[in-house]
């Protein structure tokens, strides 16, 4: 059909140009004709010759040239960044454009006796309609034979398990424990949309697996600005590329059952690296009783911390959950210094990237407070309400200047640019604890009452708080309940009911005024939260049996499908069923995290120390999928053997 169109295109050439030149010069006139033509073109170009013929072996060492031939016009875009050669040159190949034709010449020298890939990855698509020419590679040999070994794999963040496009992926057969930042790999490719990845033309000897984002395309990792992932064992190619196998196929991205059925032998999981080099970027003092200091690099190792004057039982620390960054309150309750000293002694990074003890002091100025200043010093006539022109001209020509605002108003006078007494918001006390309190009844159950406040409480008498529900016959009783404190976090606490709660009833939560006091001697206002449980009959839930925990620690999370959104969290160390109610219809995932030390998070690894990242993965369905898909009115129960999954 494509044929028989350029055929027909070529007959009426020549009529076809006199009457677009017509068409051309009537445009002007003609503006009411709407477009005119035949379907989309949404076909790929299509080889019609490559030179060297296949096979490819013998391939010149220098100045070698592959001329790859479509039946229509095409494009290349990011060459740069698409096309790899595997094993990586430090020269790129260059592709240019020559009629319908792709040339790709090598100016740097090639391996001899090596068999090479060449990966065109999206730099190919039609001229007219963009259409792509995903994925095609073509493999030649310097040598009188060619290596046909695979490895295929999948990359994806750690965190979030999302599948990462166009990552470099590399690999080494002898390497080195800085390969990855020195040295060129011995075989190299980037993942498709999908994460996919095929490594071709392999030896069968044992190789190591890295993958990073390359941004400045260098083919080399540079730590800390880049994502990178590593196979901690080394995997030897067993698998040899056959015509129509689905790992070496040109696959449609839009194809989803298609591309998420290629078989995938390894998957490695990306993260950021937290840089080593440990010193203090930053100290600051917020407020009089507020300061903090910013760590370079995380968990700092700290002999002494002293404040001069200040006792050390007096100063109360907490660390950011990137373990980076120290806030330290004092808790005193007579005015602080305006100026504090404060001495550290930690271990820093020196010259040659070791770490040795060292001492600093910084000098912490109290912020100036603007509420201070009188209010002849507050005055500013670009806020008065007055227009420019009113100003320049006050006084030049009298309250009878056409300038004047008031002229034609004597009663309200300047009184007009006031609020009146009514209009104005009631001042916030100056000594207010900004208390916030957070609940849905969809999770209370599971997660509790949030209670958070901006500074470390010197006074918490959680025992005046009034918890209470009614039930459908306003029958109001005392609901018993217990507070635990965040163990990662001293501004953060939950209220959990002692009971069950009950559908249909109603629960109010009262914290009266000044419960809570603060390290500046803040207190709260009076705060009431009312909620109940869901009771829509279509809602659903789903229950998991988990097995396997082994006395470690655990992060369970029931997800959206984008991994975006967490709904419902658990912190396990146990066996037992974890309920997940109230759920609407939709599509769900479960994330499952190793919490090894307890910390809440998700760390990442050391690529040097060859330290992998904490572990987190997605429960798998029997069907294989990670997609739960829940109808209304559905109570779906699943087991979950943890050794398993993390096997």
């Amino acid at each position: 059909m494509r044929k028989l169109k350029e055929s027909l295109l070529g007959a009426l050439a020549a009529p076809l140009a006199a009457l677009l030149i017509v068409a051309a010069s009537q445009s002007c006139a003609n503006t009411k004709q709407g477009p005119v033509g035949g379907p989309k073109d949404t076909i790929p170009p299509v080889i019609v010759g490559i030179s060297p013929d296949a096979p490819m072996l013998n391939f010149p060492v220098n100045k070698g040239k592959i001329s790859i031939t479509f039946n229509e016009y095409v494009q290349l875009k990011n060459q740069y960044q698409e096309i790899v050669l595997s094993p990586p040159s430090k020269k790129r190949p260059v592709a240019k454009i020559k009629k319908k034709s792709v040339v790709v010449s090598f100016d740097d020298t090639l391996r001899a006796n090596q068999t090479y890939s060449l990966a065109f990855g999206n730099a190919i698509s039609d001229v007219n309609e963009s259409n792509p020419f995903n994925g095609y590679v073509i493999n030649f040999s310097t040598g009188d034979s060619m290596d046909s070994l695979i490895i295929s794999g999948t990359v994806m963040d750690y965190a979030t398990l999302l599948p990462l496009k166009g990552i470099y992926v590399a690999l080494y057969a002898n390497p080195k424990d800085s390969c990855i930042i020195k040295d060129l790999a011995d075989a190299a490719t980037r993942s498709d949309d999908w994460g996919y990845f095929c490594l071709r033309g392999l030896k069968g000897v044992p190789y190591t697996i890295y993958a990073f984002e390359d941004k400045n395309n260098n083919m080399l990792y540079d730590r800390g600005g880049e994502l990178v992932g590593f196979c901690d064992s080394t995997i030897t190619p067993s698998i040899a590329a056959r015509p129509g196998m689905s790992q070496i196929k040109m696959m449609d991205m839009k194809d989803t059952v298609g591309c998420l059925s290629r078989p995938s032998q390894t998957d490695i999981y990306l993260f950021k690296e937290k840089l080593s080099n440990q010193y203090i970027e930053s100290t600051g003092r917020i407020s009089e009783k507020e300061c903090y200091v910013k760590f370079r690099s995380e968990n700092p190792q700290i002999d002494t911390f002293r404040i001069k004057g200040i006792f050390d039982d007096r100063i109360i620390r907490q660390f950011n959950p990137d373990g980076d960054s120290l806030t330290f309150w004092i808790n005193d309750p007579k005015s602080v210094q305006d100026t504090l000293f404060l001495r550290i002694n930690y271990m820093k990074t020196d010259s040659t990237g070791t770490l040795k003890p060292y001492g600093e002091t910084f000098k912490l100025v109290k912020p100036f407070d603007k509420s201070k200043l009188k209010d002849s010093d507050k005055q500013d006539p670009t806020n008065s309400g007055l227009t420019n022109d009113y100003l320049k001209n006050l006084g030049k020509a009298g309250k009878t200047d056409r300038n004047d605002p008031f002229k034609n108003d004597k009663d309200k006078g300047m009184k007009t640019l006031e609020k009146s007494d009514k209009d104005k918001k009631p001042e916030q006390r100056k000594d207010l604890l900004k208390t916030e309190v957070k609940v849905d009844g969809k999770t209370v159950e599971n997660m509790g009452i949030d209670i958070t406040v901006p500074s470390p409480l010197v006074k918490t008498d959680f025992d005046s708080i009034m918890f209470t529900t009614s039930t459908p016959r306003k029958i109001v009783s005392n609901v018993k309940f217990h507070v635990e404190r965040d163990s990662t976090n001293i501004l953060h606490y939950i209220i959990k009911a002692d009971d069950p709660y009950k559908v249909g009833n109603d629960y109010r939560l009262k914290i009266p005024m000044a419960l809570f006091k603060d390290v500046n001697g803040f207190t709260n206002d009076s705060i009431i939260k009312t909620f109940s449980l869901p009771t829509d009959d279509k809602l659903s839930s789903i229950t998991l049996e988990i097995s396997g925990t082994q006395g470690k620690k655990y992060i369970v999370e029931l997800v959206s499908e984008k991994r975006d959104k967490v709904y419902l969290k658990y912190d396990i160390s146990s066996d037992g069923e974890l309920r997940f109610p109230y759920l609407n219809a939709g599509v769900y995932s479960f994330r499952i995290t190793q919490d090894l030390n307890g910390n809440g998070k998700l760390d990442v690894g050391d690529i040097l120390l060859k330290k992998l990242p904490e572990k987190a993965r997605l429960f798998k369905m029997p069907d294989g999928k990670v997609i739960i898909k829940l109808k209304e009115q559905t109570d779906l129960t699943q087991s979950v053997d943890l050794i398993k999954l993390f096997e």
